[in-house]
């Protein structure tokens, strides 16, 4: 059961739009959406210590009333998303059949407070990475880390106007055979079970084993059938959004890194493709 959703927020406008995916899913299971800010504490930077202390002490200042006035960005959309969508804003766990939030705000490194917030919550939903300046499309670190530590599903939301957050029926599945999409299918399974159609997407040469994967949705009461990835080519990424348009499904499910990270960013991979590209929800588990 998905009861805990938890979405991060760095006071951008893009990231603020996971909330309302989030919302999605929230009154699909009457869930809580914990949405959390962690404001960077600020240091002096190495390369500051030769410079009088007047100077470092008004950049450490600087950088505090930055990061000040980003939490209260967040503080704001937070506020306007209850005020648009009539969520209950609560901080205590409630047995009430409903769609609550709460807003919490931490101060230290972002990766280091997520991961330990992600522990408790059932998904984390995060708007699809932004392209990166430096040696191309980014994958996203902090997605990355998230996916590799957490132990939970990400859910990664395509931004507007590729994507306009709304209720789904067709759910596909990346299955290769391999643990993490075994994790993804296992954790996904509370979605499945509630989609009116579930596809199973593998390759040819795995064509004669899908049925068993098909069975094992069908013991869980899911609506599963396969479709056999086709198409020229070696990205594997690309052929599998291809095949989702072809069959109208608009919720996927795949491992996250199958193959090791360092593998995927000299050679390609599934991961980093649907990280940079995808345009339908992706849910991903390591």
């Amino acid at each position: 059961m998905i009861k805990i959703i938890l979405v991060p927020l760095d006071g951008s406008d893009s990231s603020a739009e996971a909330l309302y995916t989030a919302l999605v899913v929230a009154e699909r299971f009457n869930a809580h959406i914990k949405v959390v800010h962690i404001a960077e504490q600020s240091s002096e930077p190495f390369m500051f210590s030769g410079l009088p202390a007047a100077y470092r002490k008004d950049f450490v200042e600087m950088s505090a009333r930055a990061a000040s006035a980003i939490t209260d960005t967040v503080r704001g959309q937070f506020n306007a998303f209850i005020a648009e969508s009539g969520v209950k804003k609560t901080q205590k766990p409630s047995a009430a059949a409903q769609v609550t939030a709460s807003l919490h705000l931490y101060e230290g490194d972002a990766e280091t407070v997520l991961v330990q917030e992600s522990r408790l919550v059932d998904v984390i939903a995060m708007m699809r990475p932004r392209t990166g300046k430096i040696g191309g499309p980014g994958v996203g670190e902090l997605h990355e880390s998230l996916m590799m530590h957490s132990g939970r599903p990400v859910l990664i939301v395509p931004p507007a106007p590729e994507w306009q957050p709304h209720k789904v029926d067709h759910a596909a599945i990346g299955w290769n055979d391999s643990v993490e999409a075994s994790r993804a299918l296992s954790m996904t399974l509370p979605w499945l079970t509630q989609m009116k159609k579930v596809t199973v997407l593998v390759s040819k040469k795995r064509e004669s084993s899908v049925a068993a994967v098909t069975d094992y949705l069908k013991w869980h009461g899911c609506k599963a059938d396969y479709h056999v990835v086709t198409g020229q080519g070696t990205n594997v990424g690309k052929k599998i959004l291809s095949s989702c348009a072809e069959i109208g499904a608009e919720f996927l499910v795949v491992g996250g890194f199958s193959h090791t990270r360092t593998r995927q960013r000299l050679f390609g991979g599934v991961t980093s493709h649907l990280l940079s590209n995808t345009n339908i929800i992706t849910v991903m588990a390591h």
